[in-house]
């Protein structure tokens, strides 16, 4: 069983679990600390209950600790920003330092900061990466490795791929705490299509056993 810790990086509330909420159920299962952060708070989102930004905020939040708790993350922090403005994620490349030297992960996953179409996700990632070059160059200890998972655009490649079958189910109601945004796109049903494409259409063996899988491309730090 292993100890590590493991911080998987949402730019909103439910990244994680549309991405790659198998494997962190996988990871924990195997007895990974899975630590979720969460950047924004959602109040930007679309409501179609026509509420304020503050209440849809509220209401993400609450999703997202439901969420949490059906993954069974050992820590869910929310910095609570309402957007990727500049200023904002200035004050994320702070507290991402102090997560850092906190928690000394051993992985960190992120959207990817290039393929993903989602200009916050992009916007995060980016920032993630120029903060660890910078606390590189400082001579800190990081991560051996940075992944990234799919959210909004499927990659052309990858360099891994988990076989989340026995963890579907988990998923599955991990993405479905999220109930405002699946008001209006069925990211359930997207997400879960997009992992059975990935297993049935592996490119290492072709057709598998899989029933369900999630891939992460590998980036060098």
């Amino acid at each position: 069983m292993s100890s590590e810790c493991i911080l998987i990086i949402s730019p909103h509330p439910d990244d994680l679990e549309i991405g790659m909420g198998g494997t962190a159920a996988k990871m924990i299962a195997n007895g990974a600390q899975v630590v979720s952060l969460v950047v924004t708070d959602g109040g930007g989102s679309t409501s179609t209950l026509g509420l304020s930004g503050d209440e849809m905020a509220g209401l993400r939040k609450a999703e997202v600790e439901e969420a949490a708790s059906i993954l069974d993350v050992s820590k869910l922090i929310q910095l609570g920003l309402r957007d990727a403005s500049s200023e904002n994620l200035l004050t994320f490349r702070v507290e991402l330092a102090r997560v850092l030297d906190k928690l000394k992960p051993a992985e960190i996953y992120i959207p990817h900061p290039e393929i993903d179409k989602h200009p916050t996700h992009r916007a995060v990632s980016t920032a993630v990466l120029e903060k660890l070059g910078e606390m590189s160059q400082e001579g800190a200890e990081l991560p051996a490795t940075i992944w990234c998972y799919e959210v909004w655009t499927p990659f052309p490649n990858y360099d891994r791929i988990e076989d989340i079958s026995e963890y579907i189910e988990l998923k599955t109601a991990a993405v479905n705490a999220h109930k405002s945004q699946l008001e209006y796109k069925n990211y359930t049903e997207g997400i879960l299509g997009l992992n059975r494409y990935r297993a049935v259409f592996d490119e290492r063996y072709g057709v598998t056993d899989e029933m369900y899988a999630e891939v992460f491309l590998e980036l060098k730090t």
